[in-house]
């Protein structure tokens, strides 16, 4: 099963910010707004790029920041229907703190992307069960390590990505944007609306293989970390199998009250 998990400071980088996040930020401005009444129960928020324009920042951090504001239930967002005032104050309740899915969005913008190679492959029966998608299914694979050599010599992670065969043609951006998010690349070139990440975290050994790519020891501990990316419509296009030896990014869950 696929659950939504907060992030919190791996050993080597601070994926939690101790300033407060651009788009926690933003989120704040936003909800202080909505609380003064500029943007009254009822009304629609402005678009996505409108209010990028209006703040000076990046869509992918407006995005997040409505995020934030619809796990506060002060939002609602629908395709074609924009985003909705429902409230001028957070309801309290207790759930999974998605706010923090961005703040790993940034390690690994901060960590560069090597493509070790890509194919287009048939999806196999026991991968498919663990990635909850169908088996035979084409998909472009694409292999890459991330590091930062600026803090650490090895490579912090080893990935398999899958992607939907019909957006196959997203390799040549992958490859000439090393620093660029997989996910965020299929927004922009294909216009998709990757509403919903799933992530699972498992425990796990690393292979012989995986140990030499990421020059740490066979059968050395790590994380096997699996994520879907699903549009509104719940359909995945983009699957990624990322495996991190132990000692060099751990992932924590938390429940908040909002």
């Amino acid at each position: 099963m696929f659950v939504h998990i907060a992030v919190k400071s791996p050993p080597f980088y601070n994926v939690v910010m101790e300033r407060q996040p651009l788009y926690a930020r933003i989120a704040d401005q936003l909800s202080r707004d909505i609380a003064s009444g500029r943007y009254a129960v009822g009304t629609v928020l402005p678009a996505e790029p409108d209010l990028a324009a209006m703040l000076k920042v990046s869509r992918s951090t407006v995005r997040a920041a409505l995020s934030s504001l619809e796990h506060r239930k002060l939002v609602s967002r629908k395709k074609n229907a924009g985003t909705r005032v429902e409230s001028d104050r957070p309801q309290s309740a207790y759930g999974a703190n998605l706010a923090s899915l961005p703040d790993l969005i940034q390690w690994a913008q901060e960590c560069a992307r090597t493509v070790q190679h890509a194919e287009m492959v048939e999806m196999a029966p026991e991968l498919a069960k663990e990635l909850e998608c169908d088996a035979g299914a084409r998909w472009l694979r694409v292999v890459s390590l991330r590091s930062d050599p600026a803090r650490h010599k090895a490579a912090v992670s080893l990935t398999d990505a899958y992607i939907d065969e019909r957006f196959a043609s997203i390799q040549a951006s992958i490859e000439q944007r090393p620093s660029a998010l997989i996910s965020e690349l299929l927004e922009e070139v294909f216009h998709l609306d990757l509403a919903t990440v799933e992530q699972e975290v498992r425990g796990w050994k690393l292979t012989a293989a995986q140990a030499k790519q990421l020059k740490a020891e066979p059968d050395c501990a790590a994380l096997k970390v699996l994520r879907r990316y699903l549009t509104r419509e719940r359909e995945p296009v983009l699957m990624t199998v990322s495996i991190h030896p132990a000692d060099r990014f751990s992932i924590k869950t938390t429940l908040t009250r909002n």
